[in-house]
């Protein structure tokens, strides 16, 4: 199988559909600012969370510095094909444990759809509709917590296509923790429509912010990380009145 690169690390891949993706992040051309973020956090001793791992970008370099990868990853398509490319890199195989349920407020199962077809990066509970959908099992953030060790850093990947709005709020079981930080990448077109749709997603956003209220905030760019001072401080009053569009790292 074919070798790729994420940053100093070189991992085994599919080579199926998705290897042009594969050669687009091992090129650095795949959001080396997400990977940079990511890396910013982890240590040998921190516990990854990867809600939405697809087929597996942030699993596999998250487990080639972390101690541990738990994956979520409701689309079986996708999960399918994370699992093989973790199965290919047997050294790291061990760290990564993966689970086909949606991250979600409440137990139970949610519909979910794909936009063109399973397995194509964008399954989302906002595209139920679609003519491509399916129901999976969920699991909270309390069930997720009770999988953790007692001690030790937790990093948190959020990256689920709109569901992000539902999920944060409901965070406080793992953001309890005292060393925790999280990314969080928004999709307020999948959650609130195309314009005008402001009055819908600025208060999404705030309700997503005031969970991180006292957090320090960075804004992750296409290939770079920098801190938000303005959105720090207009977030400690309570004031994050805007449309996130980009990712955002929340740290202690």
């Amino acid at each position: 199988m074919p070798d790729i690169r994420i940053r100093n690390a070189s991992f085994s891949v599919v080579d199926g559909p998705q290897f042009p993706f594969w050669g687009r992040v091992s090129s650095g051309h795949w959001e080396p600012g997400t990977f940079a973020a990511i890396e910013s956090q982890l240590t040998p001793e921190t516990t990854v969370l990867d809600f939405g791992a697809w087929i597996g970008p942030v699993t596999l370099f998250a487990a080639s510095q972390a101690k541990q990868v738990i994956s979520f990853e409701p689309d079986p398509v996708a999960a399918k094909e994370l699992r093989t490319n973790i199965a290919l890199n047997p050294a790291l195989a061990p760290k990564i444990a993966v689970m086909e349920r949606a991250v979600w407020p409440e137990k139970g199962t949610i519909t979910l759809g794909a936009k063109t077809a399973q397995g194509d990066s964008m399954s989302s509970v906002h595209h139920k509709g679609s003519a491509v959908s399916w129901s999976v099992e969920t699991i909270t953030p309390a069930d997720i917590a009770a999988l953790l060790p007692e001690e030790g850093p937790v990093f948190i990947k959020i990256d689920t296509e709109g569901a992000e709005y539902a999920i944060v709020p409901v965070l406080a079981p793992l953001l309890a923790r005292k060393d925790v930080a999280a990314l969080v990448s928004f999709h307020p077109r999948f959650a609130a429509g195309n314009h005008p749709r402001f009055h819908k997603t600025f208060p999404m956003t705030k309700r997503v912010f005031d969970v991180f209220r006292g957090f320090r905030v960075h804004r992750v760019h296409h290939a770079s990380l920098s801190r938000a001072p303005v959105i720090e401080t207009l977030n400690r009053f309570g004031l994050a009145w805007f449309e996130a569009k980009t990712s955002y790292l929340f740290t202690r």
